[in-house]
């Protein structure tokens, strides 16, 4: 297997010139330092342009990338419905959640070290969408009376575990025994919601069940945590 002598490009037997370049098989290049690979100069180029980026500038990039696919998949889904269905109607689900993506990719790109603005903006974003979901499906109300306050118990209980966190001198078992109290809470308000929704009356069946389960589990960790009194290292304990 032979080379092109300007352009590194692989040529097989029966190729008598380069199909990129044009160069006779075995030619020399007129200019001998332009023998190296074209290809393979322009691979290097990106290589070192991504190198020279900053994190800012790189997280601009991805965030400025992602716009570009979200819009352009949006347009697309709504211009193959309009096509198929004389109508827009599907297609909006697509934008929707597009714009819910990129509001939250945008939190996390710009507000990543602040972790009030980030939880805040999430929140926000994740809220809009549940309502324009509601909206653009059947107009039921559920986003208002259901989404939005499972969305608020869920976000609330993610901000107490976050302040539990910060406070906290040592992050071992005691982090994972609030996160497991918290999710048998947050199953608690959200059985507690969907029964208001539907029955208009509060009916707690599964999530006490789910609560009792997590409750010794959550208990034990606390235990386990306090009882050693020295600090283990989660992913360490783990081999994260």
């Amino acid at each position: 297997m032979s080379y092109c002598n300007y352009c590194g490009v692989e040529l097989d037997t029966n190729m008598t010139f380069c199909p990129l370049c044009g160069l006779s098989r075995g030619e020399k290049p007129s200019a001998p330092h332009e023998s190296k690979s074209k290809q393979f100069n322009f691979e290097n180029e990106i290589q070192n342009d991504s190198k020279n980026l900053t994190n800012a500038q790189k997280r601009k990039l991805f965030w400025e990338i992602s716009g570009i696919i979200l819009l352009s998949g949006s347009i697309a889904t709504m211009a193959i419905n309009l096509i198929l269905n004389k109508t827009i109607s599907w297609s909006l689900y697509n934008v929707v959640v597009s714009i819910a993506l990129f509001a939250n990719i945008s939190c996390f790109i710009f507000s990543r070290k602040k972790i009030f603005f980030l939880v805040l903006g999430n929140f926000l974003s994740n809220a809009l969408l549940i309502i324009l979901l509601d909206l653009i499906s059947s107009n039921t109300g559920w986003g208002i009376k259901l989404g939005i306050p499972i969305l608020v118990s869920l976000y609330a209980l993610l901000v107490i575990v976050l302040w539990i966190v910060k406070i906290s001198k040592h992050h071992g078992f005691n982090i994972l025994s609030a996160i497991f109290f918290a999710i048998g809470i947050f199953l608690i308000c959200t059985e507690i919601y969907i029964s208001l929704y539907f029955k208009n009356a509060i009916q707690l069946r599964w999530s006490i069940i789910a609560e009792s389960c997590l409750i010794p589990i959550s208990t034990l960790l606390l235990f386990v945590h306090y009882r050693l009194k020295v600090e283990i290292k989660l992913r360490r304990f783990f081999d994260i």
